[in-house]
């Protein structure tokens, strides 16, 4: 029986369902506005961009988002169909925003896969891994931050969308200072 690789089977789950999430929300906020009878009503769009499927594609892959960040402003348009029954806009930013989903997933996947067993055809240095785990850490402590920034707005979406995020700080920075510590704690072996 074969096994699965994580690696590449979750990048591309995420990817799919990000997808379907990023065609179905515009769809999904218009029923619900009109439902409402809200148009033209900037304060009701806010409160409700993105609609759920969006908030559920952006929180489950907050990781993304946080490395989306430098660019998060750039809405070049790149695709635009708009129709009765949905609009499909693609921005840089969403380009950025899928980017980020395949190489975090692929870095889950690769630690899936090395937990399994799977161990990586080359070690890296102790040093490179200090360095490195520490970038985590980093990373952990950045997505924390944005995470309060998006709870602490004015936007019930985004306050959801932060309570992800803090979610995924938490349990980042508890792998990154769990793998660190361990890291730090092997002995070394001494040079021949």
């Amino acid at each position: 029986m074969k096994r699965v690789n994580w690696k590449w089977l979750l990048p591309i789950v995420q990817l799919a369902l990000a997808l379907a999430c990023h065609v179905y929300d515009p769809h999904l906020y218009r029923v619900i506005a009109e439902r409402d009878g809200a148009v033209d009503n900037p304060e009701y769009v806010f409160q409700h961009v993105p609609a759920l499927a969006g908030r559920v594609s952006q929180g489950l892959n907050f990781p993304a988002l946080v490395l989306n960040y430098p660019i998060r402003n750039v809405d070049g348009v790149i695709f635009k169909h708009n129709s009765d029954y949905t609009l499909i806009w693609i921005s840089t930013t969403d380009v950025g925003f899928f980017l980020g989903i395949v190489l975090f997933w692929f870095w889950v996947g690769m630690r899936l896969d090395e937990g399994l067993g799977r161990r990586r055809k080359r070690d890296w240095p102790s040093k490179a891994r200090v360095v490195g785990l520490g970038c985590g850490v980093l990373f952990s402590l950045l997505t924390g931050a944005y995470a309060v920034q998006m709870i602490g707005g004015k936007w019930r979406p985004f306050r959801q969308i932060g309570m992800f995020g803090m979610v995924w700080a938490v349990a980042l920075c508890a792998y990154f200072v769990w793998r660190l510590t361990r890291t730090v704690r092997e002995p070394r072996s001494e040079a021949p």
